[in-house]
Protein backbone atom coordinates (compact mmCIF):
# COMPACT_ATOMS: atom_id res chain seq x y z
CA UNK A 1 0.00 0.00 0.00
CA UNK A 2 2.87 2.34 0.86
CA UNK A 3 4.45 1.64 -2.52
CA UNK A 4 1.18 2.53 -4.25
CA UNK A 5 1.22 5.94 -2.54
CA UNK A 6 4.84 6.62 -3.41
CA UNK A 7 5.08 10.35 -4.34
CA UNK A 8 6.64 9.61 -7.73
CA UNK A 9 3.97 7.04 -8.53
CA UNK A 10 1.22 9.41 -7.46
CA UNK A 11 2.77 12.24 -9.48
CA UNK A 12 2.97 10.21 -12.68
CA UNK A 13 -0.53 8.78 -12.32
CA UNK A 14 -1.95 12.24 -11.62
CA UNK A 15 -0.36 13.68 -14.77
CA UNK A 16 -1.62 10.75 -16.84
CA UNK A 17 -5.11 11.14 -15.42
CA UNK A 18 -5.21 14.90 -16.00
CA UNK A 19 -4.17 14.57 -19.64
CA UNK A 20 -6.68 11.76 -20.18
CA UNK A 21 -9.50 13.80 -18.64
CA UNK A 22 -8.51 16.79 -20.77
CA UNK A 23 -8.59 14.72 -23.96
CA UNK A 24 -11.91 13.07 -23.09
CA UNK A 25 -13.30 16.46 -22.11
CA UNK A 26 -12.64 17.79 -25.62
CA UNK A 27 -14.36 14.76 -27.13
CA UNK A 28 -17.37 15.34 -24.87
CA UNK A 29 -17.36 19.02 -25.84
CA UNK A 30 -17.54 18.11 -29.53
CA UNK A 31 -20.62 15.99 -28.86
CA UNK A 32 -22.42 17.98 -26.15
CA UNK A 33 -20.86 21.51 -26.19
CA UNK A 34 -20.18 21.18 -22.45
CA UNK A 35 -16.79 22.91 -21.91
CA UNK A 36 -14.00 20.51 -20.98
CA UNK A 37 -12.90 22.74 -18.10
CA UNK A 38 -15.77 21.39 -15.99
CA UNK A 39 -14.26 17.89 -15.82
CA UNK A 40 -10.79 19.26 -15.17
CA UNK A 41 -12.01 21.34 -12.23
CA UNK A 42 -13.81 18.30 -10.82
CA UNK A 43 -10.53 16.37 -11.07
CA UNK A 44 -8.82 19.15 -9.14
CA UNK A 45 -11.49 19.01 -6.44
CA UNK A 46 -10.88 15.26 -6.20
CA UNK A 47 -7.11 15.66 -5.86
CA UNK A 48 -7.35 18.59 -3.46
CA UNK A 49 -10.31 19.03 -1.09
CA UNK A 50 -11.66 15.47 -1.50
CA UNK A 51 -8.53 13.32 -1.14
CA UNK A 52 -6.00 15.84 0.18
CA UNK A 53 -3.17 14.85 -2.17
CA UNK A 54 -2.40 18.54 -2.74
CA UNK A 55 -3.11 21.58 -0.57
CA UNK A 56 -3.64 25.28 -1.33
CA UNK A 57 -0.43 26.04 0.57
CA UNK A 58 1.55 23.82 -1.80
CA UNK A 59 -0.12 25.21 -4.91
CA UNK A 60 0.05 28.84 -3.77
CA UNK A 61 3.83 28.79 -4.06
CA UNK A 62 3.76 27.91 -7.76
CA UNK A 63 0.68 29.96 -8.70
CA UNK A 64 2.47 33.07 -10.08
CA UNK A 65 4.90 31.01 -12.20
CA UNK A 66 2.29 28.65 -13.53
CA UNK A 67 -0.11 31.51 -14.27
CA UNK A 68 2.49 33.43 -16.30
CA UNK A 69 3.31 30.37 -18.42
CA UNK A 70 -0.38 29.61 -18.94
CA UNK A 71 -1.03 33.18 -20.04
CA UNK A 72 1.75 33.13 -22.64
CA UNK A 73 0.87 29.76 -24.14
CA UNK A 74 -2.92 30.02 -24.24
CA UNK A 75 -3.13 33.66 -25.32
CA UNK A 76 -0.70 33.00 -28.16
CA UNK A 77 -2.74 30.01 -29.28
CA UNK A 78 -5.98 31.98 -29.19
CA UNK A 79 -4.54 35.13 -30.76
CA UNK A 80 -3.18 33.38 -33.84
CA UNK A 81 -6.71 32.26 -34.76
CA UNK A 82 -8.09 35.83 -34.85
CA UNK A 83 -8.57 37.37 -38.28
CA UNK A 84 -7.37 40.95 -38.41
CA UNK A 85 -10.22 42.35 -40.49
CA UNK A 86 -12.89 40.75 -38.36
CA UNK A 87 -11.06 41.83 -35.21
CA UNK A 88 -10.97 45.46 -36.31
CA UNK A 89 -14.72 45.31 -36.87
CA UNK A 90 -15.26 43.90 -33.37
CA UNK A 91 -12.85 46.26 -31.54
CA UNK A 92 -15.24 49.19 -30.85
CA UNK A 93 -18.00 47.00 -29.44
CA UNK A 94 -15.52 44.79 -27.58
CA UNK A 95 -14.01 47.85 -25.92
CA UNK A 96 -17.47 49.11 -24.94
CA UNK A 97 -18.43 45.67 -23.64
CA UNK A 98 -15.18 45.39 -21.66
CA UNK A 99 -15.66 48.79 -20.03
CA UNK A 100 -19.36 48.29 -19.31
CA UNK A 101 -19.03 44.76 -17.93
CA UNK A 102 -15.98 45.63 -15.82
CA UNK A 103 -17.60 48.74 -14.36
CA UNK A 104 -20.91 47.01 -13.59
CA UNK A 105 -19.11 44.03 -12.02
CA UNK A 106 -16.99 46.26 -9.77
CA UNK A 107 -20.01 48.32 -8.67
CA UNK A 108 -22.22 45.34 -7.85
CA UNK A 109 -19.51 43.30 -6.09
CA UNK A 110 -18.52 46.32 -3.99
CA UNK A 111 -22.06 46.72 -2.66
CA UNK A 112 -22.74 43.00 -2.15
CA UNK A 113 -19.43 42.40 -0.35
CA UNK A 114 -20.09 45.33 1.98
CA UNK A 115 -23.51 43.88 2.81
CA UNK A 116 -21.81 40.51 3.43
CA UNK A 117 -19.47 42.20 5.91
CA UNK A 118 -22.47 43.74 7.72
CA UNK A 119 -24.09 40.30 8.25
CA UNK A 120 -20.80 38.75 9.35
CA UNK A 121 -19.76 36.79 6.25
CA UNK A 122 -16.63 38.94 5.85
CA UNK A 123 -14.29 40.43 8.50
CA UNK A 124 -15.39 43.49 10.47
CA UNK A 125 -12.57 45.58 8.99
CA UNK A 126 -13.90 45.03 5.45
CA UNK A 127 -14.22 48.50 3.94
CA UNK A 128 -15.61 49.98 0.73
CA UNK A 129 -12.06 49.95 -0.62
CA UNK A 130 -11.89 46.22 0.09
CA UNK A 131 -15.09 45.84 -1.91
CA UNK A 132 -13.70 47.72 -4.88
CA UNK A 133 -10.57 45.55 -4.65
CA UNK A 134 -12.70 42.40 -4.81
CA UNK A 135 -14.54 43.90 -7.79
CA UNK A 136 -11.35 44.58 -9.74
CA UNK A 137 -10.11 41.05 -9.06
CA UNK A 138 -13.34 39.48 -10.39
CA UNK A 139 -14.27 42.17 -12.92
CA UNK A 140 -13.13 40.49 -16.13
CA UNK A 141 -13.86 37.32 -18.08
CA UNK A 142 -11.09 34.80 -18.65
CA UNK A 143 -9.34 34.67 -22.02
CA UNK A 144 -7.90 31.30 -20.99
CA UNK A 145 -11.41 29.83 -21.10
CA UNK A 146 -13.14 31.99 -23.70
CA UNK A 147 -10.64 31.76 -26.56
CA UNK A 148 -10.20 27.95 -26.71
CA UNK A 149 -13.95 27.32 -26.35
CA UNK A 150 -14.88 29.84 -29.03
CA UNK A 151 -12.27 28.39 -31.38
CA UNK A 152 -13.61 24.85 -30.91
CA UNK A 153 -17.27 25.88 -31.16
CA UNK A 154 -16.85 27.65 -34.53
CA UNK A 155 -19.37 30.39 -33.74
CA UNK A 156 -19.83 33.36 -36.09
CA UNK A 157 -16.67 35.48 -36.20
CA UNK A 158 -18.62 38.59 -35.26
CA UNK A 159 -19.75 36.92 -32.05
CA UNK A 160 -16.55 35.08 -31.08
CA UNK A 161 -14.29 38.07 -31.75
CA UNK A 162 -16.51 40.27 -29.60
CA UNK A 163 -16.01 38.14 -26.48
CA UNK A 164 -12.41 37.12 -27.32
CA UNK A 165 -11.20 40.71 -27.41
CA UNK A 166 -13.30 41.64 -24.39
CA UNK A 167 -11.64 38.93 -22.33
CA UNK A 168 -8.15 40.15 -23.27
CA UNK A 169 -9.02 43.76 -22.40
CA UNK A 170 -10.66 42.96 -19.07
CA UNK A 171 -7.65 40.83 -18.07
CA UNK A 172 -5.62 44.03 -18.33
CA UNK A 173 -8.28 46.05 -16.47
CA UNK A 174 -8.17 43.56 -13.60
CA UNK A 175 -4.39 43.54 -13.30
CA UNK A 176 -4.00 47.33 -13.46
CA UNK A 177 -6.96 48.06 -11.17
CA UNK A 178 -5.95 45.52 -8.54
CA UNK A 179 -2.34 46.65 -8.52
CA UNK A 180 -3.38 50.29 -8.11
CA UNK A 181 -5.73 49.51 -5.21
CA UNK A 182 -3.17 47.36 -3.41
CA UNK A 183 -0.73 50.26 -3.71
CA UNK A 184 -3.31 52.64 -2.21
CA UNK A 185 -4.18 50.27 0.65
CA UNK A 186 -0.54 49.59 1.54
CA UNK A 187 0.66 53.16 1.08
CA UNK A 188 2.82 52.28 -1.94
CA UNK A 189 0.65 53.89 -4.60
CA UNK A 190 2.26 55.64 -7.54
CA UNK A 191 1.72 59.30 -8.31
CA UNK A 192 -0.22 58.53 -11.49
CA UNK A 193 -3.99 58.17 -11.50
CA UNK A 194 -5.49 54.74 -12.30
CA UNK A 195 -6.65 56.05 -15.69
CA UNK A 196 -3.17 57.23 -16.62
CA UNK A 197 -1.70 53.96 -15.35
CA UNK A 198 -4.11 51.98 -17.53
CA UNK A 199 -3.38 54.10 -20.61
CA UNK A 200 0.36 53.72 -20.03
CA UNK A 201 -0.02 49.96 -19.58
CA UNK A 202 -1.94 49.57 -22.84
CA UNK A 203 0.36 51.91 -24.76
CA UNK A 204 3.53 50.11 -23.68
CA UNK A 205 2.03 46.71 -24.44
CA UNK A 206 0.86 47.71 -27.91
CA UNK A 207 4.12 49.46 -28.84
CA UNK A 208 6.37 46.61 -27.76
CA UNK A 209 3.95 43.97 -29.04
CA UNK A 210 3.69 45.50 -32.52
CA UNK A 211 7.46 45.94 -32.78
CA UNK A 212 8.19 42.40 -31.61
CA UNK A 213 5.46 40.94 -33.83
CA UNK A 214 6.74 42.63 -36.98
CA UNK A 215 10.31 41.63 -36.18
CA UNK A 216 9.36 37.99 -35.64
CA UNK A 217 7.22 38.08 -38.76
CA UNK A 218 10.37 38.87 -40.76
CA UNK A 219 12.13 35.92 -39.14
CA UNK A 220 9.41 33.49 -40.19
CA UNK A 221 10.96 33.15 -43.65
CA UNK A 222 14.16 31.83 -42.02
CA UNK A 223 12.36 29.71 -39.41
CA UNK A 224 9.99 28.10 -41.91
CA UNK A 225 10.36 24.28 -41.65
CA UNK A 226 13.17 24.68 -39.11
CA UNK A 227 13.07 21.95 -36.49
CA UNK A 228 13.80 24.49 -33.74
CA UNK A 229 11.18 27.01 -34.84
CA UNK A 230 8.83 26.29 -31.94
CA UNK A 231 11.39 26.41 -29.09
CA UNK A 232 12.73 29.67 -30.49
CA UNK A 233 9.24 31.17 -30.79
CA UNK A 234 8.21 30.08 -27.30
CA UNK A 235 11.42 31.41 -25.74
CA UNK A 236 10.89 34.74 -27.54
CA UNK A 237 7.35 34.94 -26.13
CA UNK A 238 8.58 34.29 -22.59
CA UNK A 239 11.24 36.99 -22.91
CA UNK A 240 8.64 39.34 -24.36
CA UNK A 241 6.37 38.73 -21.35
CA UNK A 242 9.20 39.71 -18.99
CA UNK A 243 10.15 42.80 -21.00
CA UNK A 244 6.58 44.13 -21.20
CA UNK A 245 5.83 43.36 -17.56
CA UNK A 246 9.00 45.06 -16.29
CA UNK A 247 8.31 48.07 -18.53
CA UNK A 248 4.94 48.55 -16.82
CA UNK A 249 2.80 47.28 -19.69
CA UNK A 250 0.04 44.68 -19.90
CA UNK A 251 1.83 41.43 -20.71
CA UNK A 252 -1.48 39.82 -21.73
CA UNK A 253 -2.23 42.50 -24.31
CA UNK A 254 1.36 42.43 -25.60
CA UNK A 255 1.35 38.66 -26.14
CA UNK A 256 -2.05 38.88 -27.82
CA UNK A 257 -0.76 41.62 -30.15
CA UNK A 258 2.19 39.49 -31.27
CA UNK A 259 -0.08 36.48 -31.76
CA UNK A 260 -2.49 38.45 -33.98
CA UNK A 261 0.37 39.76 -36.12
CA UNK A 262 1.91 36.31 -36.61
CA UNK A 263 -1.49 34.77 -37.28
CA UNK A 264 -2.10 37.31 -40.07
CA UNK A 265 1.40 37.31 -41.59
CA UNK A 266 0.38 36.81 -45.27
CA UNK A 267 -2.11 39.68 -45.12
CA UNK A 268 0.29 42.05 -43.32
CA UNK A 269 3.24 41.11 -45.51
CA UNK A 270 1.22 41.89 -48.60
CA UNK A 271 0.00 45.17 -47.07
CA UNK A 272 3.51 46.49 -46.34
CA UNK A 273 4.89 45.20 -49.64
CA UNK A 274 7.03 42.27 -48.53
CA UNK A 275 7.71 39.56 -51.09
CA UNK A 276 6.93 36.54 -48.95
CA UNK A 277 3.75 35.02 -47.59
CA UNK A 278 5.01 32.39 -45.13
CA UNK A 279 2.91 32.24 -41.99
CA UNK A 280 3.44 30.10 -38.93
CA UNK A 281 4.69 26.67 -39.91
CA UNK A 282 2.19 23.83 -39.59
CA UNK A 283 4.52 21.98 -37.23
CA UNK A 284 4.87 25.08 -35.02
CA UNK A 285 1.12 25.51 -34.83
CA UNK A 286 0.52 21.82 -34.20
CA UNK A 287 3.13 21.60 -31.45
CA UNK A 288 1.91 24.79 -29.80
CA UNK A 289 -1.68 23.56 -29.91
CA UNK A 290 -0.66 20.46 -27.98
CA UNK A 291 1.32 22.57 -25.51
CA UNK A 292 -1.71 24.82 -24.97
CA UNK A 293 -3.89 21.77 -24.38
CA UNK A 294 -1.58 20.42 -21.66
CA UNK A 295 -1.08 23.76 -19.93
CA UNK A 296 -4.81 24.49 -19.96
CA UNK A 297 -5.59 21.06 -18.54
CA UNK A 298 -3.23 21.52 -15.59
CA UNK A 299 -4.45 25.04 -14.90
CA UNK A 300 -8.08 24.09 -14.39
CA UNK A 301 -7.13 21.16 -12.21
CA UNK A 302 -5.21 23.75 -10.21
CA UNK A 303 -8.40 25.85 -9.89
CA UNK A 304 -10.34 22.89 -8.52
CA UNK A 305 -7.60 21.91 -6.06
CA UNK A 306 -7.64 25.43 -4.56
CA UNK A 307 -11.31 25.15 -3.54
CA UNK A 308 -11.16 24.59 0.21
CA UNK A 309 -13.29 25.90 3.09
CA UNK A 310 -14.49 27.46 5.32
CA UNK A 311 -17.93 26.83 3.86
CA UNK A 312 -19.23 30.34 4.53
CA UNK A 313 -16.64 31.75 2.13
CA UNK A 314 -17.43 29.12 -0.50
CA UNK A 315 -21.12 30.00 -0.31
CA UNK A 316 -20.33 33.72 -0.51
CA UNK A 317 -18.20 33.11 -3.60
CA UNK A 318 -21.04 31.17 -5.21
CA UNK A 319 -23.42 34.06 -4.47
CA UNK A 320 -21.00 36.55 -6.02
CA UNK A 321 -20.80 34.39 -9.15
CA UNK A 322 -24.58 34.51 -9.55
CA UNK A 323 -24.53 38.28 -8.98
CA UNK A 324 -21.94 38.70 -11.74
CA UNK A 325 -24.27 37.01 -14.22
CA UNK A 326 -27.02 39.47 -13.40
CA UNK A 327 -24.66 42.45 -13.57
CA UNK A 328 -23.54 41.43 -17.05
CA UNK A 329 -27.00 41.62 -18.62
CA UNK A 330 -27.25 45.45 -18.87
CA UNK A 331 -23.62 45.71 -20.02
CA UNK A 332 -24.28 43.28 -22.87
CA UNK A 333 -27.44 45.15 -23.83
CA UNK A 334 -25.55 48.45 -24.06
CA UNK A 335 -22.62 46.98 -26.01
CA UNK A 336 -24.76 45.12 -28.57
CA UNK A 337 -27.37 47.84 -29.08
CA UNK A 338 -27.88 48.52 -32.79
CA UNK A 339 -25.41 45.82 -33.81
CA UNK A 340 -27.83 43.41 -35.45
CA UNK A 341 -27.41 40.76 -32.77
CA UNK A 342 -30.17 38.22 -32.32
CA UNK A 343 -31.61 37.40 -28.90
CA UNK A 344 -29.69 34.13 -28.73
CA UNK A 345 -26.44 35.86 -29.68
CA UNK A 346 -26.95 38.37 -26.86
CA UNK A 347 -27.61 35.48 -24.51
CA UNK A 348 -24.38 33.84 -25.64
CA UNK A 349 -22.42 37.02 -24.88
CA UNK A 350 -24.13 37.20 -21.49
CA UNK A 351 -23.09 33.71 -20.39
CA UNK A 352 -19.54 34.27 -21.68
CA UNK A 353 -18.54 35.49 -18.23
CA UNK A 354 -16.28 32.77 -16.77
CA UNK A 355 -13.56 34.07 -14.50
CA UNK A 356 -10.26 32.22 -14.43
CA UNK A 357 -6.52 32.67 -14.30
CA UNK A 358 -6.31 36.42 -13.76
CA UNK A 359 -8.75 36.31 -10.85
CA UNK A 360 -7.02 33.32 -9.28
CA UNK A 361 -3.58 34.91 -9.35
CA UNK A 362 -4.75 38.38 -8.29
CA UNK A 363 -6.64 36.90 -5.32
CA UNK A 364 -3.33 35.90 -3.72
CA UNK A 365 -1.71 39.35 -4.05
CA UNK A 366 -3.54 41.38 -1.35
CA UNK A 367 -2.69 39.02 1.52
CA UNK A 368 0.89 38.58 0.32
CA UNK A 369 1.19 42.38 0.14
CA UNK A 370 -0.01 42.79 3.72
CA UNK A 371 -3.54 44.10 3.11
CA UNK A 372 -5.50 43.41 6.29
CA UNK A 373 -8.81 41.53 6.11
CA UNK A 374 -7.97 39.64 2.93
CA UNK A 375 -6.77 36.35 4.43
CA UNK A 376 -9.83 34.42 3.19
CA UNK A 377 -10.12 36.35 -0.07
CA UNK A 378 -8.62 33.55 -2.25
CA UNK A 379 -11.30 31.11 -1.06
CA UNK A 380 -14.09 33.53 -1.97
CA UNK A 381 -12.55 34.28 -5.35
CA UNK A 382 -11.97 30.64 -6.34
CA UNK A 383 -15.55 29.74 -5.37
CA UNK A 384 -16.80 32.62 -7.51
CA UNK A 385 -14.58 31.48 -10.38
CA UNK A 386 -16.07 27.98 -10.19
CA UNK A 387 -19.63 29.34 -10.14
CA UNK A 388 -19.11 31.49 -13.24
CA UNK A 389 -17.49 28.57 -15.06
CA UNK A 390 -20.46 26.34 -14.20
CA UNK A 391 -22.88 29.04 -15.41
CA UNK A 392 -20.95 29.18 -18.67
CA UNK A 393 -20.83 25.38 -18.92
CA UNK A 394 -24.61 25.11 -18.50
CA UNK A 395 -25.62 28.07 -20.65
CA UNK A 396 -23.15 27.66 -23.51
CA UNK A 397 -24.37 24.32 -24.95
CA UNK A 398 -28.04 25.28 -24.60
CA UNK A 399 -27.63 28.59 -26.43
CA UNK A 400 -25.24 27.14 -29.01
CA UNK A 401 -27.83 24.53 -29.89
CA UNK A 402 -30.41 27.24 -30.50
CA UNK A 403 -27.94 29.24 -32.58
CA UNK A 404 -27.19 26.17 -34.71
CA UNK A 405 -30.86 25.49 -35.44
CA UNK A 406 -32.11 29.07 -35.85
CA UNK A 407 -31.40 30.40 -39.37
CA UNK A 408 -32.69 33.82 -38.31
CA UNK A 409 -29.80 34.15 -35.86
CA UNK A 410 -27.37 33.61 -38.71
CA UNK A 411 -29.16 36.19 -40.85
CA UNK A 412 -28.94 38.72 -38.02
CA UNK A 413 -25.24 38.03 -37.59
CA UNK A 414 -24.56 38.52 -41.27
CA UNK A 415 -26.57 41.72 -41.48
CA UNK A 416 -24.96 43.22 -38.39
CA UNK A 417 -21.47 42.53 -39.68
CA UNK A 418 -22.25 43.89 -43.16
CA UNK A 419 -21.33 40.51 -44.63
CA UNK A 420 -23.03 38.70 -47.53
CA UNK A 421 -26.17 36.80 -46.51
CA UNK A 422 -25.96 33.03 -46.17
CA UNK A 423 -27.70 32.37 -49.50
CA UNK A 424 -24.22 31.82 -51.03
CA UNK A 425 -24.29 28.29 -49.65
CA UNK A 426 -26.39 25.57 -51.29
CA UNK A 427 -29.91 25.10 -50.00
CA UNK A 428 -30.16 22.79 -47.05
CA UNK A 429 -26.48 23.06 -46.06
CA UNK A 430 -26.81 25.82 -43.46
CA UNK A 431 -25.67 23.62 -40.59
CA UNK A 432 -23.08 25.90 -38.98
CA UNK A 433 -24.02 29.28 -37.46
CA UNK A 434 -20.94 30.86 -39.01
CA UNK A 435 -21.75 29.73 -42.54
CA UNK A 436 -22.32 33.34 -43.54
CA UNK A 437 -18.66 34.03 -43.02
CA UNK A 438 -17.06 31.31 -45.10
CA UNK A 439 -16.49 33.68 -48.00
CA UNK A 440 -14.54 36.17 -45.88
CA UNK A 441 -11.53 37.17 -48.01
CA UNK A 442 -9.21 37.66 -45.04
CA UNK A 443 -7.83 34.19 -44.34
CA UNK A 444 -5.65 33.38 -41.35
CA UNK A 445 -2.25 32.37 -42.63
CA UNK A 446 -3.83 30.00 -45.11
CA UNK A 447 -5.38 27.77 -42.46
CA UNK A 448 -8.97 28.41 -43.53
CA UNK A 449 -8.25 28.47 -47.24
CA UNK A 450 -9.53 24.95 -47.93
CA UNK A 451 -12.98 25.36 -46.33
CA UNK A 452 -13.40 28.71 -48.07
CA UNK A 453 -12.43 27.20 -51.40
CA UNK A 454 -14.89 24.37 -50.98
CA UNK A 455 -17.71 26.71 -50.05
CA UNK A 456 -16.97 28.95 -53.02
CA UNK A 457 -16.82 25.99 -55.40
CA UNK A 458 -20.10 24.63 -54.12
CA UNK A 459 -21.74 28.03 -54.46
CA UNK A 460 -20.69 28.46 -58.09
CA UNK A 461 -21.36 24.98 -59.43
CA UNK A 462 -24.44 24.88 -61.65
CA UNK A 463 -27.16 22.46 -60.62
CA UNK A 464 -27.16 19.20 -62.44
CA UNK A 465 -23.47 19.32 -63.34
CA UNK A 466 -22.34 15.68 -63.28
CA UNK A 467 -18.75 16.70 -62.62
CA UNK A 468 -19.65 18.70 -59.55
CA UNK A 469 -19.20 15.91 -56.98
CA UNK A 470 -15.73 15.10 -58.24
CA UNK A 471 -14.62 18.73 -57.96
CA UNK A 472 -15.71 18.80 -54.34
CA UNK A 473 -13.61 15.85 -53.37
Amino acid sequence: MEEALNPVTLFLLSIAGILLIGALGEVIFQRTSIPDVVWLILAGILLGPALGFVTPAMLGQIAPYFAALTLVVVLFEGGTTLKLKELSQAAPRSSLLALASFASSVAVLTVISKLAAVVGLLPDDWSWTHGVLLGTILGGSSSIIIMPVMAQAKLPAKLSNLVNLESALTDAFCVVGTSALIGIMTGAASDSSPGMTLAKSFGIALAIGVGAGLFWMLLLRFLHSNEHAYPLTLSALLVLYVVIDNAGGSAALGILTVAIILGNTPLLADFIGLKFTEGLDTEVRGFHRQMAFMIKSFFFVFIGAMLTGPWQYLLLGALLGAVLLGARIPAVWVATLGGGFSKDQRNMVTVALPRGMAAGVLATLPVSSGVKGTEQLPVVVFACVLTTILAFAVGFPLIKRRLSTDPQAVVHAAAGAAQPPPHATPAGTLVQPDAAFVNEPTVLAGWDSQPTSEASTAATEPPGDPAAPSRRQ
